[in-house]
């Protein structure tokens, strides 16, 4: 019942003050401009308006509602007191006037329940536009109601995980996890509990217009005040990114919502499995826990009565095919199942993929264990390499084990033999030739072993002294040519012109490393203009042995042609022919072939667009 002085200063034009704590515990409502419906109850949690005239939310703040337009300029700091529970005061820090609101900024943000106590201070008082005013006998001390969401917290532990940090027990799991919600302040019933996938996402019309909504959207729909459990649409149809029946539409995705049990203090707890089904059941990848409830305040906002709802969330990887063929099948190994190694060197290299992280638990190499030898590359990559290892077969079987806990294991085979030379055919004259590969020894007394070659000589364009080096045999050694500059290393990426005596073969032992060759002289646009002699390279280092004469291929295996080896700006190219002791000019589209020396002309300013 509305006292009878309250009454008449209404009757008298005067602004309807806030109705006395004792009765009412509430001020009196009025208009919003935006609203439908005009009625609002004073409460916390709330400092200025939006631009469509709603209120900020502010854990400082409190928002007074009179009913009816107030004088800002009879509102200050020092006009209202608020007291907490215990008889504790607050400081006022700034204050706003926006119509019939007035809003009060405190010092110190308010609990999540608190109801703080606020009366006009001894000797001050509040006008309205009229002139009409009101003071701390007039008014007294009102309650104001929660208008304050809770603070919820979620924390999980329980998982599989084995690890620290990211992949510790709180972060991982491949069967369940538990899942513990805090509250600040007590809530009206058990929290609600969500698990989704990371990529959740659906369809809402907005004007028309089809508007996509993600995780970020399912989160803040819960969060704030509603009249009633907060939710998306009924006939929502959820996806999460994924199409594991292959039909090439995304699946759809049920939502299962499950209620926390209590446990003492404001705690629930609630341990999550898979749920079964096909639309209801989560696949591997990031899943995430969102937990909301609300507290036990009631308040009228724009004509409804609303509660106060708050949502919290956590994270946590989801992963059980560790062991699934399918993930096996991504699982890289070298060498390969069934290969022959001819590697001076050869090693042992087991990479898996980058969805979860793993540990060796156990690596039996030709009935021994060897896991302790293997040395981590990179994350989820391990390498073996002995000082050597004895031709023959080998089996490598592997146990694996994720930070899940699952578990894997496989095995495969390879042979080593040693490695063979790659063979230089010479024909009796001049060779014009290459090789696909550094030598392991370079040295030209140690590449050009056979006693038929009798001199070997490349070509320079950028040394002034003359392009041409040379080296010539002197028995069983190599001297410079004429006094001049002389060859003392052979590498891949240079031409030479090789004398033999008669028809030999020679062997050259070459590594089969990838290749790192740069040419300056690429004939690029702008650069100098005259006449190259290129060998060709692999860099793959996979045609580096009985490849002699084969086209050159790319990563791909396909074959490259001059105009792709060489690139721009070439204007002549040709190779040389031993037997008919002639040049055979090349085109663009001819293959390049392993082995060959290939003279050309480009480059130079004369030759850019």
């Amino acid at each position: 019942m509305v006292p009878e002085r309250m009454k008449s200063l209404s009757r008298k034009g005067a602004f309807l003050a806030l109705l006395l704590v004792a009765l009412s515990n509430s001020f009196s409502l009025v208009a919003t401009a935006t609203a439908q419906d005009h009625r609002h109850s004073s409460v916390t949690g709330f400092f200025g308006l939006d631009g469509e005239g709603r209120p900020i939310v502010d854990r400082h703040g409190i928002m007074l509602v009179f009913d009816g337009p107030i004088a800002p300029e009879t509102v200050s700091v020092a006009t209202f007191e608020v007291w907490l529970a215990q008889a504790s005061r607050a400081k006022v820090i700034e204050t706003m006037v926006k119509g019939e609101n007035v809003f009060l900024q405190l010092e110190h943000e308010l609990a999540s329940d608190a109801t703080p106590v606020v009366q006009i201070a001894e000797g001050e008082e509040v006008e309205d536009r009229a002139g009409n005013s009101t003071n701390r006998r007039k008014l007294g001390a009102v309650r104001i109601k929660d208008g304050i969401a809770p603070r919820l917290t979620v924390t999980l532990s329980g998982g599989s995980g084995r690890g620290s940090g990211d992949e510790g027990p709180n972060r991982l799991t491949n069967d369940t996890i538990d899942i513990r919600v805090m509250s600040d302040e007590p809530l009206q019933s058990a929290p609600r509990v969500i698990v989704v996938c990371e990529s959740l996402s659906w369809i809402e019309m907005d004007s028309g217009k089809e508007i996509e909504r993600d995780i970020d959207d399912f989160f803040a729909n819960r969060n704030g005040p509603f009249t009633r459990r907060p939710q998306e649409p009924p006939d929502t149809a959820y996806t999460c990114g994924y199409d594991e029946d292959g039909d090439g539409a995304d699946d759809p995705f049920e939502l299962t919502e499950d209620i926390a049990h209590s446990r003492p203090g404001e705690v629930w707890e609630y341990t999550w499995r898979n749920p079964a089904g096909v639309t209801r059941s989560l696949i591997d990848g990031e899943l995430v826990v969102v937990a909301y409830g609300r507290d036990r305040s009631r308040y009228e906002r724009f004509g409804e009565t609303v509660s106060n709802w708050a949502t919290a969330k956590g994270d946590f990887g989801f992963d059980t095919r560790f062991g699934s063929e399918a993930f096996l099948e991504q699982v890289k190994i070298h060498p390969p199942d069934g290969s022959v190694i001819r590697e001076p060197r050869p090693f042992v290299l087991l990479e898996f993929p980058e969805a979860t992280s793993v540990n060796l638990a156990s690596v039996v190499f030709d009935g021994k264990e060897i896991v302790d030898a293997f040395e981590v590359v990179r994350d989820n990559e391990f390498v073996y390499w002995p000082l050597s290892m004895n031709q023959g077969n080998h089996s490598v079987e592997v146990e694996a084990n994720d930070y899940a806990g699952n578990e894997s294991n496989f095995e495969f085979h390879f042979e080593t033999t040693q490695r063979g030379d790659f063979i230089l055919p010479l024909v009796a004259g001049w060779n014009a030739v290459s090789i696909p590969a550094d030598p392991i020894d370079p040295t030209i007394e140690n590449v050009f072993t056979h006693p038929a070659i009798e001199m070997v000589m490349s070509w320079d364009p950028y040394e002034l002294q003359g392009p041409w080096v040379a080296s010539i045999r002197d028995g069983d050694a190599w001297v410079p040519w004429q006094h001049g500059r002389e060859i003392t290393k052979i590498q891949a990426g240079s031409g030479y012109l090789v004398k033999s005596s008669r028809f030999i073969k020679q062997p050259i032992a070459l590594t089969q490393e990838r290749q790192r060759v740069t040419r300056d002289y690429d004939g690029g646009c702008g650069s100098f203009a005259g006449w190259f002699f290129v060998g060709v390279t692999d860099v793959d280092g996979d045609q580096t042995q009985n490849h002699f004469g084969e086209p050159l291929r790319d990563h791909d295996k396909g074959v490259l042609t001059v105009g792709e080896y060489l690139g721009k700006y070439i204007r002549h190219t040709y190779s040389w022919d031993p037997i008919e002791a002639k040049y055979r000019e090349l085109s663009e589209s001819d293959a390049v072939l392993i082995g060959e020396g290939i003279w050309y002309y480009g480059g130079g300013w004369a030759s850019c667009p």
